[in-house]
């Protein structure tokens, strides 16, 4: 089963980060720290599955989009969200909203139902994308080197166990606390 896996490793990469991204990219950056695959290639290729995605959700919207927002008042209001961030820096939006996880698909269909062309979107995104899979990619490699080593380490820290804890949860709370920040900024700006 390993073996299948890391036999395919690659093509399941790319067509997770068409579809959710996150998930997949750690998971083959976890593989990469295990010398399974090579985290070049992750990153690599996690880029072009997030660009494939992106590009193809943005003209998907762009089409079918405003009649979605239409009928469904809560995406309604996240991409009015959305929309207000994006007026008048539309390159940074794109830029940030590639690390905004859960609001993504808001903030791709208000760019899609803005007059943002594709001549502006596409190269925005294209760094967006090398930018979220480089940073994505390396941070799960480092973090899973971290946790691996504390893993196989754990018999000769086992007097240390309760600061290793308190370390991951510190950790924890500051992804809370980040998500939070985010989030606040968000609506924020939902009154402008």
């Amino acid at each position: 089963m390993l073996d299948a896996l890391v036999n395919n490793a690659y093509w399941l990469l790319y067509a997770g980060t068409i579809m959710e991204g996150e998930t997949a990219l750690l998971l083959a950056s976890l593989a990469a720290n295990q010398g399974l695959i090579d985290l070049l290639w992750v990153i690599v290729i996690g880029f072009a599955g997030a660009t494939t995605g992106d590009q193809i959700s943005y003209q998907v919207f762009r089409r079918f989009g405003p009649a979605m927002v239409a009928r469904n008042e809560t995406l309604h209001r996240r991409t009015d969200k959305a929309r207000r961030l994006l007026a008048g820096h539309p390159v940074k939006f794109i830029i940030v909203s590639r690390f905004f996880w859960g609001l993504r698909s808001a903030c791709m269909l208000a760019l899609a139902a803005s007059d943002v062309p594709t001549r502006v979107f596409a190269p925005a995104n294209l760094v967006a994308c090398a930018l979220w899979a480089t940073v994505v990619g390396s941070l799960g490699y480092v973090f899973s080197g971290w946790v691996s080593g504390i893993v196989t380490t754990m018999d000769d820290l086992s007097g240390r166990a309760p600061a290793i804890l308190a370390g991951i949860l510190a950790f924890i709370v500051l992804i809370v606390l980040a998500r939070k920040a985010v989030l606040k900024f968000w609506r924020s700006h939902e009154t402008l």
